[in-house]
């Protein structure tokens, strides 16, 4: 009796063979096929990325026996014949062996001699150094252009001055527009940066003080008698806008009245030499 038992058992216990293919898939159209049973290791399906043709899911696993049965969900998204088992990897990372092919024919529905789109490729995407730090670039840039416009029509309008016999303006005549929309909140934040970066410019050459490192020679001119006063109000402009001043415009430029236009033109030209450096 026992031995006449014993086929069936196996039959009964017996892992089973997974089932053709029975037509050709559409490219996109999802099939499945249930109680597909794969001996072995538990499995599921391997990541997949851009240029993986097949998709498969497992929508369900339930053990039968030493073995596991599936129900697969999978779509083509290119044409072909493909192995539904090449999809798929053993859950404790042995390797995958023994297991019979699951055929799937992937077909699509367009003519042949189709223009197929290039393939998407995965990568980094390159970086400009972020929208504040363009803006604050190309911010600086259009100041700067803007004072060196500036100061040399100035420059031209004292040549054309200085052919017809008149004197050129000197260095407190030029910053006079500037120190009296400043005083009066009218200048905007960019240009009383530009005009700070240009007095340091202009005093750290006139007393030597090139060489020295940039915070000394700040406190420096903060605290000389000429340089000192319009520096000093230039940061109540940056840092205290609203705080009113009882200073006279004319005697924070007196300091300017007899220094020589030259001095001021190569501080110009080395600001905006920097500028352009960094």
């Amino acid at each position: 009796m026992r031995m006449s038992l014993l086929p069936l058992l196996l039959a009964v216990h017996a892992p089973a063979a997974p089932q053709q293919a029975a037509e050709a898939i559409p490219v996109g159209v999802p099939r499945w096929s249930r109680e597909v049973v794969l001996s072995g290791s538990r499995l599921e399906v391997l990541p997949p990325d851009l240029e993986t043709p097949l998709i498969v899911r497992i929508d369900s696993v339930s053990p039968h026996g030493t073995a596991w049965r599936y129900d697969f969900e999978y779509y083509g998204l290119e044409p072909g014949s493909f192995n539904l088992v090449d999809y798929l990897r053993p859950e404790d990372g042995a390797p995958l062996v023994g297991l019979a092919p699951i055929p799937v024919l992937i077909e699509s529905g367009l003519p042949p001699g189709q223009v197929l789109p290039h393939v998407l490729r995965s990568g980094e995407t390159p970086t400009l150094g972020g929208y504040s730090r363009t803006r604050w670039i190309f911010g600086s840039l259009w100041v700067l252009g803007t004072l060196v416009w500036f100061f040399t029509s100035r420059r031209s309008a004292a040549l054309e001055s200085a052919q017809k016999g008149a004197p050129a303006p000197s260095i407190a005549e030029l910053l006079a527009p500037l120190v009296e929309r400043g005083m009066a909140g009218e200048l905007p934040t960019e240009e009383q940066a530009q005009l700070e970066l240009m007095l340091i410019a202009f005093w750290r050459k006139r007393l030597s003080l090139e060489g020295a490192n940039a915070g000394e020679a700040l406190q420096t001119l903060k605290s000389h008698a000429e340089a000192g006063p319009l520096l000093r109000e230039l940061e109540r402009w940056l840092h205290s806008p609203d705080a009113a001043s009882d200073l006279d415009p004319a005697a924070l430029l007196k300091p300017y009245q007899d220094l020589s236009k030259s001095e001021w033109d190569e501080a110009a030209a080395q600001l905006a030499s920097q500028e352009a450096t960094d």
